[in-house]
């Protein structure tokens, strides 16, 4: 049989350009799906369908596309038609395909056995595509496979899809970091896609054939064709990535907004305090936060459904306390801070701390936004405090009352027995024990003092007084203790000081004898000098600085902060050697910050310490008449001290007197300038001499100046820092006018000197004598005086005090016995204790008052109490009692106040 010669086949050739744009697209068709899958794995619900099939139709029109673009890219020498009803076969095969990917890879997990059938399906649906496509194909020729070709490219698309499928799983998500990857991934799959299309291609052959293919459905696909395909292919592939990108940014902020909210309302919840938002018109909240349910036990339901929930569950006396201030957040505008009660649903009141602030609510509604914290538990250690403090205060002022009463004793007997006849010895062991008992009365004093500031009983009492004279005073009681050590003890009050002045002098003494007596305390040799100058004015507001100097021990640096501590001392051994309870600075420090100012120490071991504070002050706005300098003016003083600090003092505080002084540091250069002036004829008026001078002394200069020509008729005074045996003596032997103890008063120098000037016989000088030994007794003694207390041995201290005074005592042993006694009403006075058996002493004070009512008659009661605490004088004249002095009593101070209500006493019996 004779063998047929094989049919020629047709020769086609390859646009390159067109492949170029086939591979592309695959590209860009391959990053969509990337995109794609990633968005259909994060939607949910009808959004997840939606970017489901919108994905599946992009993607498939993209591989369609690549698809059929490769084909056009393949040029055959016969005109090529195509069946557009097949065309679109192919394309929906393309677009189940791209289906059944993004579904497979929108999965949470990807199973070998999701991964093989996703892969199996996609593969074969790409396959389906390129061999329906093929068969649109109308030419005139026949179309013959190659079976194992075609077997491979179906082998290269399933495979091929499975690698696919596991790219896009892998890299579906949204980092950052991932874009790199997808790119990388999408031109691996752009290149591999296309791999697939042309093994197909490559296992068809074109046989030339004589009968016309049937046209019918069918089209030409010319140049524009191309181009429209391939632009309408480009425009949904990019499209659906610029949907994707865009979505995707939405959606990351939507999650960023929705995590917010998320951490927002984790934030509100887990806070252990209440917070709400309540609408200001109609006082309904619209918020609250589960910690309310969780504090006070009711349902956040009851909170947004009962208008007046909130006072509904606050106790009666709180409701205008929240009102109010909720009112003033409203108006205002202003934050508002307050503390209230809440009752919880179990019944427990609830102390809770709220902050209201008013802001713009929905739909322009104003609302009251609310912070509650729940402070029950401060509360009750606060109520714990002030209970322990009140028991503290009752604590203190029992143990004042009850060392003060024993003390009153020893210090009152004593005193009495020193006023009686005794020998040497007697009166030096009674002398002895006083002086102990009045060392102990100071540590109790500071004890009590200091317990008075630490449970905040401590309040200053602001009076008018006359600052210089308490500040000399003050300074003239430590004089002696200061005089036994051989110590200059000075006081310099610098001029500018105002002399009239508004505030505690009991309290400015107090800080003056403490810094004071503990310059002295640790000085051996040298001297202790008081600074006064104005730091400050503005209007009637007085700042003054006050510096304590001394030649002391000195402090190391280190301990310079502890001192002012409770119970502190530099060196502990210093409180065996100097005694003390370490209490004097901590009192003072608390002391002068409480009058506005501050206390600071300057010092170096061995060299002395300055201690320096501050205090405010107001100027009284009427000063006190000034001493009479126009008697002193012009008047020639020679100074004669070897110690500067005092002899610049003194100087200065003659130029204010408009005296002209001049001053000698020595004996032999006094004696000089008295020598001077004499042959210059103006010699010296007066000489104020210091007592104690090496070489020669204050004496051995007086005689030798009594002993110079034309100088006998010279004023001489002497100022000594210590007196000693026999200065008298020799003071009326040299005719000395006046002898002073140091540290001087400004009004007792010159009262001093203006005495002395007036021609004063010699021999006739004046020794300054204490306040007590030159006081004068009562113009009208004899009053008779009800003593109303319990203590025998207080009786027996008062009784003899007041006899000695010249006054008709009767004892009283308790206040129902005080009334029995003053029925007569036969007495001028009653001196009543306060703490008393069967009726105190306020009790029988309220009596009294109450029985002189309509008979024109008022005694003087006067308060002789232990109780010494703060505010206990004022109770005590709230009560109806004209005078108040606190036990220990000494005589003089007993009868001073006695005193003070003689002349009452007389215009009573002129009355009778």
């Amino acid at each position: 049989m004779p063998v047929m010669p094989a049919a020629p086949t047709l020769a086609g050739f390859y646009d390159y350009r067109l492949v170029a744009v086939s591979v592309l697209i695959a590209m860009l068709a391959a990053y969509a799906a990337l995109d794609l899958a990633g968005r259909v794995t994060a939607s949910r619900g009808r959004v997840r369908f939606l970017w489901l099939t919108g994905g599946a139709a992009a993607m498939g029109i993209g591989i369609w596309s690549m698809h059929y673009v490769g084909m056009l890219a393949y040029r055959l020498p016969v005109q090529v038609f195509y069946d557009w009803p097949t065309v679109l076969a192919s394309l929906a095969a393309a677009v189940f395909a791209s289906g059944i990917a993004l579904y497979v890879v929108s999965r949470n997990v990807m199973t070998p056995l999701r991964a093989g059938i996703g892969g199996l399906l996609m593969g074969i649906g790409i396959a389906t595509m390129h061999y329906t496509g093929m068969e649109a194909m109308r030419l005139s020729a026949m179309c013959r496979y190659s079976p194992g070709l075609v077997t491979l490219s179906v082998i290269l698309a399933i495979v091929i899809s499975l690698v696919a499928l596991w790219l896009t799983f892998n890299l579906r998500e949204e980092a950052p970091a991932m874009r790199w990857r997808k790119v990388a991934s999408a031109v691996v799959m752009g290149a591999a896609i296309p791999v697939m299309h042309y093994t197909g291609m490559a296992a068809v052959t074109f046989t030339p054939m004589d009968s016309a293919p049937n046209l019918s459905h069918s089209v030409e696909i010319s140049e524009l064709g191309i181009a429209g395909i391939v632009g309408v292919t480009l425009m949904i592939l990019a499209l659906a990535i610029l949907t994707s990108v865009i979505d995707r940014r939405f959606s990351a902020q939507s999650l960023e907004l929705s995590r917010s909210d998320e951490r927002y309302r984790q934030l509100v919840e887990s806070v252990q305090v209440i917070l709400w938002r309540r609408n200001v018109d109609s006082s309904t909240f619209s918020f609250v936060n589960k910690e309310a349910e969780e504090l006070l036990g009711y349902p956040a339901e009851q909170w947004l459904t009962n208008s007046n929930f909130l006072l509904s569950h606050v106790p009666a006396e709180d409701h205008q306390l929240v009102q109010r201030f909720c009112a003033a957040a409203a108006e205002t505008r202003e934050p508002q801070c307050f503390e209230h009660r809440m009752i919880s649903a179990n019944g427990n009141v609830i102390w809770l701390r709220t902050s209201v602030r008013l802001i713009a609510g929905s739909g322009g509604a104003q609302e009251l936004v609310g912070v509650m914290t729940d402070i029950t538990d401060r509360k009750r250690a606060q109520e714990a405090a002030e209970n322990a403090s009140r028991a503290k205060s009752e604590f203190l002022a029992s143990m004042s009352h009850e060392i003060r009463t024993p003390m009153n004793g020893v210090i009152g007997m004593t005193e009495l027995a020193l006023g009686t006849e005794l020998t040497f010895e007697q009166r030096d062991y009674i002398a002895t024990a006083k002086m102990s008992a009045e060392s102990l009365l100071t540590v109790i004093n500071d004890i009590l003092d200091f317990s008075k500031i630490e449970a905040g009983k401590f309040d200053l009492d602001p009076t008018c007084f006359q600052l210089h004279e308490s500040i000399d005073e003050t300074m003239k009681a430590l004089a002696l203790q200061a005089h036994e050590k051989d110590l200059e003890l000075i006081c310099d009050i610098k001029p500018e000081v105002p002399r009239c002045v508004v505030g505690d002098s009991a309290r400015l003494r107090q800080i003056i004898v403490n810094l004071v007596g503990n310059a002295i305390k640790f000085t051996q040799h040298g001297e202790v000098e008081l600074q006064v100058r104005q730091e400050a004015q503005e209007g009637d507001d007085l700042r003054l600085h006050l510096t304590v100097r001394d030649t002391g021990i000195g402090i190391p640096s280190e301990k310079q902060k502890i001192i002012f501590e409770a119970f502190s001392q530099a060196d502990s051994s210093t409180t065996r050697k100097f005694g003390g309870t370490g209490l004097g600075l901590t009192i003072s420090s608390r002391l002068i910050e409480a009058m506005g100012g501050k206390i600071w120490v300057e010092s170096e071991p061995g060299k002395g310490s300055n201690f320096h504070f501050t205090i405010s002050l107001r100027v009284a706005s009427e000063a006190p008449q000034p001493l009479e300098e126009k008697a002193l003016a012009g008047i020639p003083v020679l100074v004669v001290d070897d110690n500067s600090t005092n002899r610049r003092i003194l100087t200065e505080l003659l130029w204010t007197w408009q005296m002209k002084p001049t001053p000698a540091a020595s004996a032999e250069e006094a004696l000089s300038y008295l020598r001077r002036a004499s042959r210059r004829g103006q010699p010296f008026t007066l000489v104020l001499s210091d007592v104690h001078m090496p070489v020669m002394d204050g004496f051995d200069l007086a005689d030798r100046i009594k002993r110079m020509p034309n100088a006998p008729d010279v004023v001489i005074m002497m100022l000594t820092s210590g007196e000693r045996q026999g200065d008298v003596q020799r003071c009326r032997e040299l005719g000395i006018t006046s002898y002073l103890t140091k540290p001087v008063r400004r009004a007792e120098l010159h009262a001093a000197i203006v005495k002395a000037l007036n021609a004063r016989p010699a021999g006739q000088a004046e020794q300054r004598t204490s306040p007590a030994s030159s006081r004068q007794a009562p113009e009208s003694s004899g009053l008779r005086i009800l003593l109303v207390e319990d203590n025998a041995i207080n009786q027996r201290v008062a009784f003899r005090m007041l006899e000695d005074g010249g006054h008709a005592v009767v004892i009283a042993s308790n206040g129902r016995d005080a009334l029995v006694a003053l029925e007569p009403g036969a007495f001028d006075l009653v001196l009543m204790d306060v703490q008393m058996p069967e009726m105190d002493g306020f009790e029988a004070t309220r009596a009294i008052r109450r029985n002189e009512q309509g008979k024109n008659r008022h005694i003087p009661i006067i308060a002789m109490t232990a109780h010494a605490m703060t505010g206990d004088k004022e109770r005590c004249l709230a009560v109806g009692m004209d005078g108040y002095i606190s036990k220990p009593i000494h005589a003089v101070e007993l009868l001073t106040l006695v005193d003070k209500f003689t002349l009452e006493n007389r215009l009573t019996l002129s009355g009778r």
